[in-house]
């Protein structure tokens, strides 16, 4: 009776072991799929720019590489790209760009050249923001100061 005593014993304690390790496990899976979650809708803060500041423009230009792919060339005033400056304090006349394409954003930019490998069949939309070195949208009126250039292929 002794040994039924202590080997039900121990399937219980084993059960609630397991019982307990796997709803660890469920809470660590929900975890890192709500922090894949407000990843991808991530959002940046914004600086919104006055009349008195020195407004920061963009201008960008998509032409076809002519080996494979896209040059995005990125021109601006008012405006310098600093990488080695990324995560420090906020100039509003330095940072970096984000590129977007049909809407999903897909790098960092830290120069005035990027080389988009491939872009899908039909219309494309290529955006560049220009961001501050801790990431927030540069604004103006209410806009993001960013351009936008559509094309077709």
């Amino acid at each position: 009776m002794l040994k039924v005593k202590n080997c039900s014993f121990l399937l219980i304690t084993i059960a609630s072991l397991l019982f307990v390790n796997t709803n660890k496990i469920e809470a660590q899976n929900n975890h890192h799929h709500q922090k894949e979650k407000s990843t991808h809708n991530h959002t940046h803060k914004s600086i919104e720019l006055s009349d008195n500041d020195t407004i920061p423009t963009i201008k960008i230009i998509v032409s076809p590489d002519k080996v494979k792919g896209w040059n995005l060339e990125i021109q601006s005033s008012n405006f310098v790209f600093k990488p080695e400056n990324i995560n420090q304090n906020s100039n509003i006349n330095e940072g970096h760009g984000h590129l977007y394409i049909n809407g999903e954003k897909i790098t960092r930019i830290y120069s005035n050249w990027y080389h988009i490998p491939e872009l899908p069949k039909g219309k494309n939309e290529i955006k560049v923001t220009l961001n501050t070195n801790l990431h927030e949208d540069l604004m103006y009126k209410g806009n993001v100061i960013q351009d936008v250039v559509i094309i077709q292929h």
